[in-house]
């Protein structure tokens, strides 16, 4: 288990490469502010609304 914060998330899917995480860690912790800064502020950000 890792916890990780947002700068790995977001490097790693900027070169589709967010599989690594789970293939060298298995399970991945995000805390919520890490959840709030790449998912929903990315999706506010290009005009994603879930």
């Amino acid at each position: 288990m890792v916890v990780s914060d947002a700068s790995p998330l977001i490097n790693l899917a900027r070169v589709n490469q967010f599989d690594l995480l789970a293939a060298f860690y298995g399970q991945i912790v995000i805390p919520r502010a890490v959840y709030k800064e790449v998912v929903i502020r990315s999706e506010f950000l290009r005009g994603y609304h879930f």
